[in-house]
């Protein structure tokens, strides 16, 4: 009841925006009486809209029918003032997703904290009234460490961490992995999925490999072949815990623990492109140059690179496939059956880095 901001962190990939979708979802009937009028979600991830506080304030009142004048957009003080006073007085529920990109940081110390000043001043404020009836769910690969600690009271943060084992298992069987309780493949099956702490995407990217030639399903081969590679993972857990990472400040333990995951789960998708670009050059060329799209796209846009390559319809049907196959490439259906496609963004970061060495052995 209490709880005015919940902010879900972990890695990309991990499923924080789908559980703060789930929980507007649950808290639609109850808590905002079934109007959806009162939700508002903001993607800071959209390169399309402006992010710094300013704008997306003016974007918020301008919704909730608040008439702003020149002054208003001038004075962002003012602005504060008249956000802050009516999440106050009116049943609000707002989703912050991937706040990560309006922090600033670096990769061995984490982002922690705003570009924009005014966002620590937005939460100062929001979370030091009295009363407030709006609720804020934020979702970050990163802790954002501005967030006044003196109103615990008001806000929770929640880590999220991967699959359970019993869910690890349930996600290598949908991808049509044998993972009955007396198959050889358990075993491996199992260290793998302790190893990628139940990441679901690295997790996928490794079952598609396996169900993929020359494996063909075959877990036990896939391990002869690359088992050293989960072995230098888990051995990298070791080393870690022999150093003490776990301490006495959650905070820091989280923040380790994420840049650690991320480390392996990248490590991991660069194998898996190293052996594409190896075992099928164009499948690979075709998820470094569609890296270039942010966001779902229609098929005809992914094979308009093949057929640039002068590539028959057999050979993109069979680039395409393998991509799909391997768990490199997300496919939704429309509601007027187009084919839509995206990269995850951990899978993205990995076709762009891979572009700039295709463009420059190319010249």
């Amino acid at each position: 009841e209490s709880c005015r901001l919940l902010i879900l962190v972990g890695i990309s990939g991990i499923g924080k925006t789908a559980l703060a979708e789930k929980l507007a979802v649950e808290l639609h009937q109850e808590f905002l009486q079934g109007d959806w009028s009162k939700f508002r979600q903001e993607n800071c991830d959209n390169q399309q809209e402006t992010r710094d506080f300013r704008s997306v304030a003016s974007r918020w009142l301008k919704k909730w029918g608040e008439s702003l004048t020149q002054d208003d957009y001038q004075d962002v003080e003012r602005l504060l003032y008249k956000l802050v006073n009516r999440l106050r007085q009116h049943r609000y529920l707002i989703i912050i997703d991937s706040l990560e990109n309006i922090l600033v940081g670096n990769e061995d110390e984490g982002w922690s904290d705003f570009q924009d000043e005014w966002w620590v001043r937005f939460f100062e404020q929001f979370l030091a009234a009295p009363e407030c009836q709006s609720r804020i769910i934020l979702t970050s690969q990163d802790f954002p460490g501005q967030i006044p600690g003196r109103y615990q009271n008001f806000w929770e943060s929640k880590p999220l961490t991967g699959l359970r084992e019993s869910e690890q298992l349930q996600l290598f069987g949908k991808t049509g992995l044998e993972v009955e309780d007396n198959s050889p493949n358990l075993p491996y099956l199992q260290r793998i999925g302790k190893a990628y702490e139940g990441h679901p995407l690295a997790l996928r990217v490794i079952a598609g490999e396996i169900g993929s030639k020359p494996f063909n399903g075959n877990v036990v081969a896939y391990w002869k072949r690359y088992g050293n590679e989960i072995e230098e993972v888990e051995k990298g857990i070791e080393e870690a815990k022999s150093r003490g990472i776990t301490g006495a400040d959650d905070r820091f333990q989280l923040d380790r623990y994420t840049r650690l995951l991320r480390k392996k789960v990248k490590s991991r998708l660069d194998k898996t492109f190293f052996r594409l670009r190896k075992d099928a050059f164009n499948a690979y060329r075709l998820i470094c140059a569609t890296g270039i799209y942010r966001c779902e796209v229609p098929e005809s846009f992914w094979l308009s690179h093949l057929e640039d390559w002068s590539c028959s319809k057999d050979e993109q049907e069979v680039a395409l496939l393998t991509l799909r196959d391997r768990c490199l490439v997300e496919v939704r259906v429309d509601e007027s059956g187009e084919f839509l496609l995206r990269q995850h963004n951990l899978i993205r970061s990995v076709s762009l880095e891979n572009l700039k060495k295709l463009d420059g052995e190319n010249g």
